[in-house]
Parts: C-alpha cells; sequence; structure tokens
C-alpha cells in the first residue's frame, strides 16, 4: 500500500456553496448524558448501571426530546430550513438546506475542493454548532461530501499459498459452542464494495457450514456494489465470510452506506438502534487515523456507541493495518478511530504458525511483515477508561502522556496464514478479524454487551503475544509486544473454549 502521504491534499476549486440543498443529520443531545468535555474521561460505569431496550429507550426519548425538537422546528421556519424526518430513538432529526443559506444559517465557510480527480463541496473551517442549536444540538454531519475513508482501514491484504478457511481459523483457537450463533445477528457497516452470495455459498460449502441468512440494509442510498473495486469488494467478502464461518447460526445484516462522515455515522446508528434486526454484535473494519476523523462525525459516531453500551450491543472495530503511524510520515503515531473509542472493543493482529501437521498454532507473533501490520498505540484524544485501569500501559510516543490504549484483543489478520475466502468465484487469500462474540451470545441465551470491562478483569483468558512490534520498516516508531498488554496486541488473543465457556457463565 502506498504511504499516506502519496494521497493528494484537496485543491480549492471556488469559495462558497453551490449546487443542490444538502442533506445533513442533526445528532441532539441525550437526556440525563453530558456530553464528555474534550478530553476528559468517559463514565462508563453511568451507562452500564442499568442496560435497557431500544424500545424502552425509545419511549425515554419521544418525550425528552419533545422540547428541542419544538425548538428545531421554531428555528426551519425562521431560516428556511426543511425538515425530512425524526428518529428520537437515534436522537436524529434530519433536515435539507439550501446551498444558498447554508454558509449563513450555520456560520460556516464552504467550498468545492478537487479530491482525487473528482469535485466535492466540503467546509473549509471546522464546523461549531450556531448558538441557536448548540443548546440541544451535539453534532451536525454532512456538508463534507468527500469520500471519507480514502484507503482500506481494515485487516486486508494479498496473501500468497491456499490459506485457511475462517472455520478452519476459528477451529485452531478452539472457537466453537454447540449452537453456533444460533438466535443472533451479526451487523456488519460497509461504505463501500460488496459481495456475490454466489461467493458466500462456495465459502460455506468448502466449510461444510449452512448458508447464513444475510439481509442488506441500505443507509442513504447505499447498496451492494459488488464488481467496481477488487480490493472494496476483498474486504466485504471476508466480513461476510467470516462471520458466517465463526457463527454459521446466526443472522448477518450488512450495513451499507456511502463513504462520506455522514454515511458512516449514520450507518453505526442504523446497525446499534435497528429494531427489526436486532443486531447484538456490530463490526467495523473500517476507519481512519484518530487525527483524519471529523470532529462533528466522531462525535455523532460516539453517541451511537454510548448507546450501544447501554443496550448492551458489543461493537468490534479493527486497529487498522498500517503499523503505529498509519503510515502518515509526519513522524507521529496515530492509532485508528472507532478502534480508539472507549465504547469498542479494539482489535489488533497476529501472525501464525502451523506445526507440522497443520492442525495447530506453533507460535504466533504481532503481525508485521514489514509493509503491513497491525495498527496500535495511545490515543491522542481519550484518557485511560476505567476497565484499563488495571493495565500497565506504555507513555505515548507523541508525548509522553498516559491515555486510552489500543487494541484490547487480538487474532489471526496476517496474509501469511491468512482467510481463504471466495471472491468472484475465485479462491483468494487475505487477511482479517473474526467475531466471536455471537458464540457467548448464543449461548447464554442474552447479550453480553460491553465486553471490555469483563475482558480486562479476566485477563487469563486471553494469551498474550510477547514477540514483535508495530514498527513499519525505516522508522523507529511504534510500540514492543511483551508478555502483558502491549500497544500492538492488547490483552493477547482468545483461549477459545475458556473464554466462550467462562463469557458463558457470565451472570
Amino acid at each position: 500500500m502506498p504511504a499516506r502521504r502519496a494521497d493528494p491534499q484537496p485543491r480549492l476549486i471556488a469559495a462558497g456553496a453551490t449546487g443542490d440543498p444538502f442533506e445533513l443529520t442533526l445528532y441532539l443531545k441525550p437526556p440525563g448524558r453530558a456530553l464528555a468535555p474534550p478530553g476528559s474521561e468517559i463514565d462508563l460505569d453511568d451507562l452500564t448501571r442499568r442496560t435497557v431496550t431500544r424500545e424502552e429507550l425509545e419511549a425515554e426519548r419521544q418525550s425528552a426530546f419533545a422540547e428541542p425538537i419544538a425548538a428545531l422546528r421554531r428555528f426551519a421556519e425562521l431560516t428556511g430550513l426543511d425538515f425530512i424526518d425524526i428518529d428520537p430513538l437515534r436522537c436524529q432529526v434530519h433536515i435539507r438546506v439550501p446551498a444558498a443559506i447554508v454558509e449563513r444559517v450555520l456560520g460556516i465557510r464552504m467550498g468545492l475542493v478537487e479530491h482525487f480527480g473528482a469535485l466535492f463541496r466540503c467546509p473549509l473551517q471546522p464546523l461549531e454548532i450556531p448558538p441557536p442549536l448548540a443548546a440541544f444540538v451535539q453534532a451536525i454531519v454532512g456538508l463534507d461530501e468527500r469520500p471519507y475513508v480514502r484507503k482500506l482501514r481494515s485487516m486486508v491484504g494479498g496473501g500468497t499459498g491456499t490459506g485457511l478457511t475462517p472455520a478452519a481459523i476459528a477451529a485452531l483457537y478452539g472457537l466453537a459452542a454447540p449452537r453456533r450463533g444460533a438466535g443472533e445477528c451479526i451487523a456488519i457497516i460497509e461504505p463501500a464494495g460488496g459481495y456475490k452470495p454466489e461467493d458466500l455459498a462456495a465459502a460455506c460449502q468448502a466449510m461444510n457450514v449452512p448458508v447464513p441468512a444475510i439481509v442488506d440494509v441500505a443507509v442513504h442510498g447505499g447498496r451492494n456494489n459488488f464488481g467496481q473495486n477488487a480490493q472494496f469488494d476483498e474486504e466485504v467478502s471476508l466480513d461476510v465470510q467470516v462471520a458466517a464461518g465463526v457463527a454459521p447460526a446466526a443472522r448477518i445484516a450488512v450495513y451499507f452506506t456511502t463513504n462520506t462522515e455522514r454515511g458512516l455515522a449514520d450507518a453505526v446508528a442504523a446497525a446499534v438502534h435497528d429494531k427489526v434486526n436486532r443486531p447484538s454484535v456490530v463490526v467495523m473494519t473500517w476507519g481512519e487515523a484518530e487525527g483524519l476523523f471529523p470532529k462533528q462525525a466522531r462525535i455523532a459516531m460516539d453517541s451511537a456507541l454510548a448507546d450501544a453500551v447501554k443496550l448492551s450491543v458489543t461493537v468490534v472495530a479493527a486497529a487498522g493495518d498500517d503499523f503505529a503511524t498509519e503510515q502518515m510520515n509526519d513522524g507521529k503515531a496515530h492509532v485508528d478511530y472507532p478502534a480508539s473509542s472507549p465504547y469498542v472493543l479494539g482489535c489488533g493482529g497476529t501472525t501464525i504458525t502451523l506445526d507440522g501437521a497443520g492442525s495447530a498454532i506453533a507460535s504466533e507473533v504481532v503481525w508485521n511483515d514489514g509493509f503491513t501490520g497491525t495498527g496500535g498505540g495511545i490515543s491522542d484524544l481519550y484518557q485511560v477508561p476505567g476497565f484499563q485501569k488495571s493495565v500497565t500501559l506504555p507513555n505515548s510516543s507523541n508525548d509522553g502522556g498516559k491515555r486510552r490504549g489500543v487494541p484490547d484483543v487480538a487474532a489471526t489478520a496476517a496474509a501469511f496464514n491468512g482467510y481463504r475466502v471466495m471472491l468472484n468465484g475465485t479462491p483468494v487469500v487475505a487477511s482479517g478479524t473474526s467475531a466471536v462474540v455471537a458464540l457467548a451470545n448464543a449461548e447464554r441465551g442474552k447479550p453480553l454487551g460491553f465486553l471490555n470491562t469483563r475482558l480486562y478483569q479476566q485477563a487469563t483468558l486471553l494469551h498474550p503475544i510477547a514477540s514483535g512490534n508495530n514498527i513499519q520498516n525505516g522508522t523507529t516508531i511504534g510500540y514492543q509486544a511483551g508478555p502483558a498488554w502491549s500497544a500492538c496486541t492488547g490483552l493477547g488473543v482468545p483461549k477459545g473454549a475458556d473464554l466462550i465457556r467462562a463469557l458463558t457463565a457470565v451472570a
């Protein structure tokens, strides 16, 4: 993969906002939950103290949002905005703003920029919520129409050899349970690419598992767009086939969205709050270097992720595949968001070597092949969450500070002995992570919900990865593995049977 700074910088073509009206999502401030000031520690205990159902949360917000929504309607009438719809459960108000008035209404300078050879509208300065809205709106997304994730931010790379099926890799970790995920739904967020049902069927046949029930959910016009980009298609196919291999009896809901800040934030909210498919696990293998993730989109997504904790939905995010630097080439370390969010279980990557019989893992080290490797490090934005205060975190290589460490756990992710998946009728070897939480949920008959605290309290259920680093060739920036938690693989990889048994037994 090319270095990040090979990406062209946007070039201003014209100042001002022109063209079609903007469709924006306003995220309301959740009642009873104050927005944590930047850099402050997030109170996770407050969210886990009383979990609720989606229906209960919606009922609470229907009445609590009555006054803010009335105020928004008055603001819209005075300024010329159009209401599209309101979703109290997701804390969302969707509005349409004519381009001619968007700068005046929101106090923002807009422009038309050339980005990757195409033209997009985007803000020319960070957005601050206007005073009339700041009392009840915490984020506004949709002004920046540029493609959001500019290259793959998940653990995907071209492999060699025959590879291993996702089911075979799950077996190497001892990840098996009698119910195989029955009764659970795994949500997968996909802002680009697509999959072929025929590929999924062929992969399941090779793994000797049934083809899972799968549904595509469109967010802002997103769709299963197979055939436009082979790399993106590989990512989507990998996500779907890994879920099918690890938890073959679970249902899969794929939330296809647009590759924009609004598309990503709203897709996460759609999955977390979905009252039809009701996922208990949300998997997101796309992300961005924390410092590049737009502030408004991050606030919006954190709002939905906080709701996931309250709704007992486990969210898993990849720590990235570009080492501790995210190949930013600015002399600093960078962690990926949303893996760095304290509401998320961040997953790093390893490389496995098999024994002579090919039936067991002989050794496992940090994924680092010199050109791709696991992300991980210390957040620049989030303080040390309560669940990480029991481990020794390294100092940030940027400023020496102690903050949220990424990742929390790890699994095989390298292309060497990688995942064999079907892509357009052909087997390919890729790298990636796996979702296992659905197995424990099915065995318990009840979602585990926010898993981080339990894992840190029962760290012996994971095997630490003591060898390797996430330092890219040609740099000295990154972190070393060790006998305990590390900024490469977190607590380590699952002791599958022990982990599932322990989590299943949780009251």
